[in-house]
């Protein structure tokens, strides 16, 4: 048994530090980086499924695939760059380039669209092909956010 004259109201140094760091981010390794990249382009949150967030993998795929069959189900119109009319400074349309690499960011539901000729119709039904159109847009673009929230998770710098 102690004394009085032998407490002390101090007793941390007399412990070691035995905190268990919870959620602390780690890089993962540069292959898995790379397929994790890759796989987030092609399918909507498979770059979360494989740095084992599984949440938000979920939620990012049913958001962005929703949208983009969403915007599919309102006749929006898929685009590929075309040739300007008449060929001027720019040999592309700038308009169908930029719209282009927005919907090119939802990755594989762009590639199974142009595929299969869905959203290729080049008269769409004008009441409805402009939300149809911002659908596709945004999933595209939300996608583009998807990868690089994926990218900061694989280098370490998020949790």
């Amino acid at each position: 048994m102690q004394s009085r004259d032998g407490l002390t109201d101090n007793i941390t140094p007399h412990f070691s530090d035995r905190r268990v760091p919870l959620n602390v981010p780690h890089q993962a390794s540069m292959p898995v980086r790379v397929v994790a990249l890759l796989a987030s382009w092609l399918v909507p949150g498979a770059g979360h499924l494989i740095l084992g967030r599984y949440g938000r993998a979920l939620l990012f795929f049913v958001i962005i695939v929703g949208a983009f069959v969403f915007g599919l189900s309102l006749h929006g119109r898929i685009f590929w760059p075309t040739v300007a009319e008449p060929p001027g400074t720019f040999h592309y349309d700038l308009i169908t380039v930029l719209w282009f690499a927005a919907q090119i960011g939802s990755g594989l539901c762009y590639l199974v669209s142009f595929a299969f000729g869905f959203g290729t119709d080049p008269h769409p039904l004008p009441a409805t092909s402009d939300y149809g159109n911002t659908f596709m847009l945004l999933a595209g673009l939300l996608n583009y956010l998807v990868i690089y929230d994926a990218f900061d998770i694989a280098a370490g710098r998020k949790r």
